[in-house]
Parts: structure tokens; sequence; C-alpha cells
């Protein structure tokens, strides 16, 4: 995008527009759209809620009473004993559901939210980064109404809150960075295959099931340790990033520990290369976006 200095009037510049290093300045010109967008996606999802924000507290906690009860009645002899087993298992299981939920919104909201906004996306000129980011952004209020539920579950419970919390102010940037590369190549994507959208659905309830969300990391170093587990799977298991990221802030939040390291740098480094590649082939393809909605 630039100005024409005789007519003062914005011209299309299709170079300057691929450029992955003009992202930021447009995306700071564009700020009032990314949050007039997040702020619609907040009206759109309470506006005829009864109940409004305190969904973000039902949600995650009825499934955690789903869960506890599982645990805690019909598996409670095949559960291995956790090296923290003085945490209680409702906040362990509600911390990992809190984040995974913010991770699962985000990723499916921004696959289709090119497609929910092409009306916007075809008529108006903008960073088409604009859209999905707004789709990373906007979870975060449910995170934080569920963050803070959390954080009274546990005190309550545990009468104390270590000050090793402080490391979700790095551990969640690498969570965000992660979803919204995830977010960016994905809705890139479901412009031109609209089954993405599908396959996003089935890779998100299979990364449900295959990362610490509901159960922590030693159940499955447990598992390893005793050969019940291929080593082959185990370390293909902790290959995946959100492993790393759910077991960090179990460990800062709950635990009162410091994070692992390598999973901290491992996850770091991989959501950094997520969301470069998602900037690139977002901005590469974002000129032709309109063509095909």
């Amino acid at each position: 995008m630039a100005t024409n200095p005789l007519t003062k009037t914005v011209y299309y510049d299709s170079e300057k527009q691929k450029s992955v290093l003009q992202v930021p300045f447009d995306l700071i010109r564009a700020r009032e759209i990314l949050w007039g967008l997040v702020w619609r996606e907040i009206k759109a999802r309470y506006r005829y809620a009864v109940l409004g924000f305190l969904w973000a507290i039902i949600e995650p906690v009825t499934l955690m009473l789903l869960l506890l009860f599982v645990f805690s009645f019909v598996f409670k002899q095949r559960i291995p004993s956790s090296t923290n087993s003085e945490v209680p298992m409702a906040t362990q299981i509600l911390c990992g559901l809190i984040f995974w939920q913010y991770f699962s919104s985000s990723v499916s909201g921004a696959t289709l939210s090119l497609i929910n906004h092409q009306n916007l996306v075809k008529k108006v000129f903008f960073p088409r980064e604009v859209v999905p980011l707004s789709s990373v952004i906007y979870p975060i209020v449910n995170l934080s109404i569920g963050f803070l539920t959390l954080i009274l579950i546990h005190f309550l419970l545990q009468k104390s809150i270590s000050l090793q919390i402080f490391w979700l102010v790095i551990i969640f940037p690498i969570l965000f960075m992660f979803s919204a590369g995830l977010g960016l190549i994905l809705s890139a994507g479901h412009i031109h295959f609209r089954d993405i959208g599908n396959m996003v659905n089935v890779g998100l309830t299979f990364g449900f099931y295959a990362s610490p969300v509901f159960y922590p990391l030693e159940w499955v170093r447990h598992a390893y340790e005793n050969q019940s587990l291929p080593q082959w799977f185990y370390y293909l298991y902790i290959l995946n990033p959100m492993a790393g990221i759910l077991t960090n802030l179990r460990e800062s939040i709950l635990y009162g520990q410091t994070p692992q390291f390598s999973f901290l740098i491992y996850s770091a480094i991989i959501s950094l290369i997520c969301f470069s590649i998602g900037m690139y082939i977002f901005r590469k393809q974002s000129a032709t976006f309109s063509d095909y909605l």
C-alpha cells in the first residue's frame, strides 16, 4: 500500500504488499480494525447468552467434573501415582482444559475467519493478517476468566500460590505464537481447500487426547518407564509442542516449580518457526484471497 503524492489517495502496491517485513507496520496502522474485529467477536459470542461470560467458567468446570468422576471412580485402580500427587486432580485437569480450549478456539476460529469475514475481505483493503489474528486474540477473554477461576480453586485447595506462576509471562506468548502461526497457515490454506476446516476439527480432537490436557505428562513417562509404551511412541509424543507447553504451565502454576527449560526452549523454537512460516505464507497469498472467496 502506498500514497500518490498528487492525489493523496491510497493505491495498491503489489510488491510492497507481499513483503513480510511490512507486516508489523501494516498491523500497527490497522490496529483499529483489529480491535474492532476482536470486540465484534466478543459481542457476537455473548450478546444473546443469558449467562454471558459465566459460560467461560461453566464449560471447563463442567468438563473437569466429568473427567474427575471418570478418573476418581471408573479408572481409579489404573491410574499411576504422580510425582505431584499432592496437587488435587481437579486443578490439574482444569489447568490443562482452559489452555487447551484457548488453543483449540484460536486455531479453529482462525481457520474459518477469512470465510466468515469474506464480505469485509472482498470490499475493504486492509492487512488480511488482521482477520485470523483477531480470532487468536478474542479467546484470551475466556482464558482470562477461566484462569482466574483456576487460581481461586487452587488457592482454596492449596492455601498458597507460588511465585513461579510468573513464568506464565514467558510461556503464554509461546502458546499465542504457536496458535497464531497455525491459524495463519490454516486460514490461508482453507481459502483454496475447504476440506481443511474438517481436517482441523479432526486434528484438534486427536490432539486433545494426544496431549497432556486432562492428565499429567508423568502418566505417559510412567508408562514408558514400565515399558508398556514403546520408546519411539514416547519420543513422538513429546515432539508435540503442546506437550511441553501444557506441562510447563502446570509446573509453574500448580506445582510451584521452574519450567523444564528443554521443553521451554523446544516449544519456543517450534512456535517461532511456525509463526514465521505462517506470516510468510499468508502475506505471499493474501493479495489473491478475494479471487477465491
